[in-house]
């Protein structure tokens, strides 16, 4: 099944997900992407929307050559010519690149009243633990690692031991004002990071406004199939025993090799990413993390725009520090 062959959906459901970056993002488009397909639904994944992409015989791709050089109104059109359902990214980062470089106030707003009409489900991503998400993306900036795909990743997450606390507080104040400029986007849903990790199956099922049951096709659920992946890569980098029984593992394989066939026929632009690190992997690898949650607890104050009790609760683990 390629891109020159794809059946056209009659009905055609279009995705957007709002985000930041560094809030699951990814691994959300991809999982939704994955489960609708399994699901019977021929769903195609485009990723970021305003940094290149191309359209063949009705079917959108990415293209990494156009980047920022296409206008939002080539944008439009070309998914406008679109003859399939689609699951589309928009990272705030990337329209602030765009609006420095090339586009107007202007554009944008005629852009957001596109969006807003074009996409019938619109998922804005949205942290509970905001105080991760800035360590998340400060460990980033150290390690040049934006998602976690192969040993080559883990290793350069794992060098970083110390984080630019200015940085930190950077990220901090772009979510605040990321949380405010979500309201370009009505109505939509919330996807909680936190709460697919807990529930993937559940959250993913909500979002599509369909069945979605990786346990089904895999005989594990996706909460189970990303877990055993995180073990068993980390594991495997570690060079320690990779503590999962046949079944487990049989089903990890049939899960990627999925992912992989989906891949090869440019319905997902890339696999989904392996998780990166726990709060509590956080604590222990990062030496001035007490100072970061120091500053996070001055920055929040008394704003109640974030819920600071539970900055270090870890949703992973699901336990607290």
């Amino acid at each position: 099944m390629g891109a020159s062959n794809a059946p056209l959906n009659k009905k055609m459901d279009k995705y957007i997900i709002i985000t930041p970056d560094g809030v699951g993002s990814t691994i959300l488009q991809r999982t939704l992407t994955v489960g609708l397909n399994l699901q019977g639904h021929y769903t195609i994944n485009t990723h970021e929307l305003v940094n290149g992409i191309k359209i063949n015989k009705g079917v959108i791709s990415r293209d990494d050559t156009k980047m920022y050089t296409q206008s939002l109104d080539d944008i439009q059109n070309i998914l406008m010519d679109s003859k399939t359902s689609i699951v589309s990214r928009l990272a705030k980062y990337h329209l602030d690149a765009r609006r420095e470089l090339k586009d107007s106030d202007q554009d944008h707003a005629k852009f957001f009243d596109f969006v807003n009409k074009f996409y019938d489900k619109k998922i804005v991503c949205l942290r509970r633990n905001v105080f991760e998400y800035a360590m998340s993306w400060s460990i980033r900036e150290k390690s040049n690692v934006i998602n976690v795909y192969n040993k080559e990743d883990k290793d350069k997450v794992l060098q970083v031991n110390e984080v630019d606390e200015k940085y930190f507080i950077r990220k901090c104040k772009e979510y605040k004002e990321y949380f405010y400029w979500i309201d370009h986007f009505k109505p939509h849903k919330i996807f909680y990071y936190e709460d697919f990790l807990k529930e993937p199956d559940k959250v993913l099922s909500e979002l599509a406004e369909k069945h979605i049951d990786f346990k089904q096709h895999f005989n594990l659920p996706l909460k189970e199939l990303l877990k055993n992946e995180y073990i068993g890569f980390n594991n495997l980098v570690l060079q320690q025993h990779i503590d999962l029984d046949k079944n487990q593992m049989q089903a990890l394989v049939n899960y990627k090799l999925y992912n992989q066939k989906l891949q090869k026929q440019n319905i997902i632009p890339g696999m989904s990413p392996i998780k990166n690190t726990s709060l509590a992997d956080k604590q222990k690898q990062i030496k001035n993390f007490q100072n970061c949650l120091d500053l996070f607890y001055n920055f929040v104050g008394n704003d109640n725009w974030i819920d600071k009790s539970i900055a270090t609760y870890d949703f992973w683990n699901d336990k607290s520090l």
